[in-house]
């Protein structure tokens, strides 16, 4: 990431006053969404988000595990992000170790809350335990709203090998997995938020920034929305702070904005449900 002059910082907060950037958006529109379903073969469930430049794929594998004591019922999610060299030499050697340690943290701080009550298999004995592995190819800004679209999508595409109960054999229950490959199912991913990131810039709130327009920020919010509008949970990604008036207004505005990400995130999805995959034919099928 190239460090901006004064004077470009300058530029860039006179156009956002003006709520023209300087890529013709408004302050609260994104860019445009690419999601494409499905593009690793031997993952239980992937995809790909583009959000204007930056570019992620996300992956999930399942695997069955003993719930926790104090809240058996709750699903198990858990997150790893990896910063591709590719992406930027900063993300090389041991600084980018530390930044995806940073970002994963504050990801399962941020799913922390999200409850699949489907991967439950038997309640206080078996449930589905899901990594959700996360690869930056390139990274332009927005990193955060971009996760949670790849989440979303991936968890949507994810397909998991049916379990049946046997009867109890010496007092203990027997779990069987379907020798059936196309014995599958989806886990609901209805309950799984959207990101929305608000950033202050000079004196107004802009959404899906640049890399350069979040240089110029004294304030970064990540706020998690379900598909039902209520918030999940919150974290503060950036420095400065705000009051608290100025916090409820912007989660109001947020709300909004969320409600129409997941109306559309949703509407992507099913198109890609809806699509007729090419059969993948070669040595990494």
């Amino acid at each position: 990431m190239v460090g901006l002059s004064p004077e470009e910082k300058i530029f860039i907060v006179h156009g956002i006053e003006q709520d023209i950037r300087n890529d013709g958006r408004t302050r609260l529109q994104y860019r445009p969404i690419e999601i494409e379903t499905g593009i690793i073969p031997h993952a239980m469930g992937s995809a790909r988000v583009c959000t204007g430049n930056t570019d992620i794929i996300v992956c999930v594998k399942g695997s069955t595990c003993k719930p926790s004591d104090n809240k058996p019922e709750d699903s198990n999610l858990e997150f790893c992000i990896d910063f591709s060299a590719i992406a930027s030499p900063n993300f090389e050697g041991r600084w980018g170790d530390q930044i995806s340690e940073d970002y994963t943290a504050v990801l399962n701080k941020l799913y922390s809350s999200t409850k699949l009550e489907s991967l439950c298999i038997k309640p206080g004995i078996l449930c589905w335990k899901l990594s959700v592995d996360i690869e930056v190819l390139s990274f332009e800004g927005n990193i955060y709203d971009t996760i949670s679209f790849g989440v979303k999508a991936a968890l949507a595409n994810t397909h998991l090998p049916k379990i049946s109960t046997t009867d109890e054999d010496k007092g203990e229950e027997e779990f069987q997995v379907s020798d059936d490959p196309s014995d599958t199912w989806t886990p609901d991913a209805s309950t799984v938020p959207c990101f929305v990131t608000l950033w202050k810039i000079g004196e107004h709130i802009v959404v899906d920034p640049t890399l350069n327009e979040e240089q110029c920020s004294s304030f970064a919010c990540v706020i998690a929305f379900t598909e039902d509008g209520k918030i999940w949970s919150t974290v503060s990604v950036g420095p400065g702070s705000v009051q608290p008036s100025t916090f409820l207004n912007l989660t109001s505005e947020a709300k909004i904005l969320a409600e129409e990400v997941n109306t559309n995130l949703n509407r992507i999805i099913q198109k890609e449900k809806a699509m007729v995959r090419r059969e993948i034919i070669g040595f990494l099928s």
